[in-house]
């Protein structure tokens, strides 16, 4: 029955994050929201047995963030609307002094920058000047095709655990194996702008997208490892059930609030430097 559930989750699910990640816009600004407040959610609920994170802060912030970025684009506005949630926070200690403390506080402040600031990179990545309609989807050919790669060449090959971390039935070789498929994926796909779309986006973003790819592939693992962690820290399963199957946001976006701000800074380096000598 689990299998069905999530069988059924991913045929109508992913379809509808396709449509909106290549739509761009409004509609991706609306999503990324809706899955912060969720996944911000989730992640104070976890807190919770422990700290009483500010909530309504939290969710204010997140709201007031993501109508900043879309109207405001990458900007100095995007630091206002920190610079205001951090100071919200502060208001709260003095004025509720009683009611939360500091460690409420950290953990506030924490699970934006986890949820609703990494998960931002998703839209500056769509939006960025440079391509961003072709490179927003090696954030995805990263994180799921690192988990699902992994995953395959563990049970193959994994002999040697990942003892003394928060994933100790993982495998060294699972891992290996998670990061040479993503690159690969992410070098075919460059592969497929390049010929299928007749994109005129030079053969020089065939080895963008595999340098991509590979860095946010090892990134991807830190999200799950991290993840994880937290779970464990925290006695909990899931994060939750908002995923008939897969269980909560977090559950599976781990990877990709990790590995979207790092495609965000590759692409950026790439520009940055000259093109590869050899094209």
């Amino acid at each position: 029955m689990n299998t069905v559930k999530r069988v059924l989750t991913t045929i109508f699910g992913l379809p509808l994050v396709i449509g909106i990640v290549h739509w761009g816009g409004l509609l991706l600004v609306v999503m990324c929201a809706l899955a912060a407040l969720v996944g911000l959610r989730e992640l104070y609920r976890a807190f919770a047995k422990t700290d009483k994170p500010i909530h309504i802060v939290g969710y204010v912030a997140t709201v007031g963030y993501y109508t900043a970025l879309f109207f405001f684009g990458a900007g100095h506005w995007l630091l206002i609307s920190l610079t205001l949630f951090v100071i919200g926070v502060q208001m709260c200690l003095v004025i509720f002094f009683k009611k939360w403390s500091l460690e409420d506080a950290v953990t506030t402040v924490y699970g934006f920058l986890y949820v609703p600031f990494l998960l931002s990179f998703v839209v500056l990545v769509r939006e960025h000047e440079a391509l961003g309609a072709f490179y927003v989807w090696l954030i995805f050919t990263s994180s799921f095709g690192c988990d699902s790669c992994a995953f395959l060449s563990g049970k193959a090959f994994g002999k040697h655990r990942l003892t003394g971390t928060p994933s100790p039935s993982k495998s060294w070789e699972g891992i290996v194996g998670g990061i040479v498929g993503a690159t690969i994926l992410g070098g075919l796909f460059g592969l497929f702008v390049v010929r299928a779309l007749d994109a005129d986006v030079g053969t020089y973003f065939i080895l963008n997208a595999a340098v991509i790819s590979f860095v946010g592939a090892g990134f991807s693992v830190v999200g799950d490892l991290a993840a994880s962690a937290i779970k464990r820290q925290t006695d909990i399963k899931d994060f939750g059930n908002v995923f008939p199957g897969h269980g909560g946001l977090l559950d599976r976006a781990d990877s990709i609030v990790m590995v979207a701000p790092i495609v965000y800074l590759v692409i950026n380096l790439l520009i940055w430097l000259p093109p590869w000598p050899w094209i």
